[in-house]
């Protein structure tokens, strides 16, 4: 079967023809109403862009909130000191416990830890412990054995 040519694609349109009876009333009993057609889509945007001027009026939802402060409220830095000293209290027996992950330590500050003599801290030697045996690992490699990582490619 030919496939059509590029230029008989122009005088291709669409017909749109008239729903049957059993969809009309079906619409009918569920109340349904056609959505906009894309005219109506074109004139509403075209409204809606003439009312961006600065004297229109706000719509609810972009009108500013404003918050009044009484004296027995709380601010925003005592509300902060208050969620420190809960967090910091005395554990609670009666509410479920959970755990946190731990805070990520910088590269910086455990590579240039030391002890109090002046040696390298044990979690620098075992970093580098660690370094020489993925090392050694790597050289010792069968390479008669098939890898499909690409990484080792001699080929």
């Amino acid at each position: 079967m030919p496939k059509p040519k590029q230029g008989s694609r122009h005088g291709i349109n669409y017909v749109k023809n008239e729903d049957p009876s059993f969809i009309k009333q079906f619409k009918e009993r569920i109340g349904h109403k056609d959505g906009p057609t894309l005219d109506s889509k074109r004139n509403s945007s075209n409204f809606e862009e003439e009312e961006e001027d600065d004297d229109a009026p706000e719509k609810e939802d972009e009108k500013p909130t404003v918050v009044v402060i009484h004296e027995g409220d709380l601010t925003a830095e005592e509300a902060e000191k208050e969620k420190k000293v809960i967090e910091e209290g005395p554990a609670r027996l009666d509410e479920k416990i959970t755990f946190k992950k731990p805070n990520k330590r910088s590269q910086d500050t455990t590579d240039s830890t030391t002890d109090s003599t002046g040696t390298m801290s044990s979690v620098k030697k075992s970093k580098e412990s660690k370094k020489k045996k993925e090392s050694l690992s790597k050289k010792t490699t069968n390479n008669s054995l098939l890898s499909f990582g690409g990484e080792d490619e001699d080929e």
